[in-house]
């Protein structure tokens, strides 16, 4: 009677974010920032920097926010599944949550990221919370070309064109949270991802490839090289400015400090250094768009294979330490990589795994690669 036991299967959502300081104070944003770190408490200087940040635009709303997006996702699908949500960095964490899946008898669970691209980065990083002796699990891996999603970008970029910019000159500034370098050795698909989804909110906006742009945001001092060309970057290198920039950070769904500090203060900040007028569509929150991509999200992927999963087979330490990086791109040492990543390279040889072009050009431009 396989057909009965797959009628009272337990099934649940397990929705999740990157987390936030539980309460803004030096100590709470030292102990967040102490997780994200791994355990390693950050420089007084570097937390005090985090704190005036967080401070300046008045806490974040990303935990509000994410459990107003939990609930309408809950009033969608409720009554097939138990719905949960969990943070990567701060209460309620990972292991905590399926801890308690496990109490309520949840024997199937979907992982609904709320970050729609897949990185090593972002990703794997919850992946590696993911252990049950109960429960299996389905990893959705990324969601960016959900059409609800990328006509909510297209919609509201579009709204600041027609209402805004009108006739005057203006350019499209898609940004993503930043990787380090050496996420290209281990052939990351996050880059190419961002690449592709900015092309397919560009494409519906009818944009030509001098209206629109690609950079890189909020990347850390962790003592080792990330992906350039960095926003603010970008914007101090330009010898001529449009009327207009629109800011786009296709890699967030809500607002919280990234969005909120690195474009609305820091890059609103050049803007009017520049005399250029600052645009930046809302994020979608909790838009009903968004609700629409994450439910057919969900309803592309449920019909997947549910494993178990091992995290220490299939994720690997994404912050490797910044000694075993200072020779990265050099071809000698054995990184600590993911044993998908080294049957890859043993395959094709490090120089054919795969790197955008674009990356490519900007590392050899930089000096990191060889010319070919």
């Amino acid at each position: 009677s396989n057909y009965h036991k797959e009628a009272v299967m337990k099934k649940a959502i397990l929705m999740m974010t990157f987390g936030s300081p539980e309460e803004i104070t030096f100590e709470g944003v030292a102990d967040f920032f102490t997780n994200i770190r791994r355990g390693v408490r950050p420089q007084d200087h570097e937390i005090q920097t985090l704190y005036d940040n967080y401070v300046l635009i008045g806490g974040t709303p990303l935990q509000r926010i994410t459990r107003e997006e939990v609930a309408l996702v809950e009033a969608k699908l409720g009554n097939e599944y138990s719905v949960y949500f969990a943070n990567k960095f701060s209460r309620p964490f990972i292991p905590d949550v399926i801890g308690q899946m496990e109490a309520d008898g949840i024997e199937q669970c979907i992982c609904l990221i709320l970050e729609p691209h897949y990185s090593f980065y972002s990703v794997m990083g919850y992946e590696k919370f993911l252990e049950s002796k109960q429960i299996q699990f389905l990893v959705i891996k990324d969601w960016y070309q959900e059409e609800a999603l990328l006509n909510y970008w297209a919609d509201e970029i579009g709204k600041i064109l027609k209402e805004e910019v009108k006739q005057d000159s203006f350019k499209v500034i898609f940004s993503a949270h930043s990787v380090p370098i050496f996420a290209l050795d281990f052939g990351d698909p996050y880059i190419d991802q961002i690449f592709e989804n900015s092309k397919l909110v560009a494409e519906k906006l009818g944009l030509s490839s001098e209206q629109y742009t690609n950079t890189w945001q909020s990347e850390s001092d962790i003592g080792i090289p990330w992906i350039k060309p960095d926003v603010l970057e970008y914007l101090r290198e330009q010898k001529e400015h449009p009327d207009h920039y629109i800011f786009v950070p296709i890699s967030f769904i809500s607002e919280h400090i990234e969005v909120l500090f690195d474009n609305d203060v820091e890059c609103y900040d050049l803007c009017q250094e520049f005399g250029v007028n600052y645009h930046r569509p809302p994020m979608p929150n909790t838009d009903s768009r968004l609700i629409d991509a994450l439910v057919n999200t969900v309803r592309a992927n449920e019909h997947q294979e549910f494993k178990e999963f091992l995290p220490e087979e299939e994720t690997f330490d994404e912050l490797v330490p910044s000694d075993e990086t200072k020779n990265i791109l050099a071809e000698s040492q054995d990184l600590q990589m993911p044993e998908f990543v080294k049957k890859l390279i043993e395959k094709k040889g490090r120089e054919n795994v795969k790197m955008p072009y674009l990356i490519k050009k900007m590392l050899e431009k930089a000096g990191k690669l060889p010319k070919e």
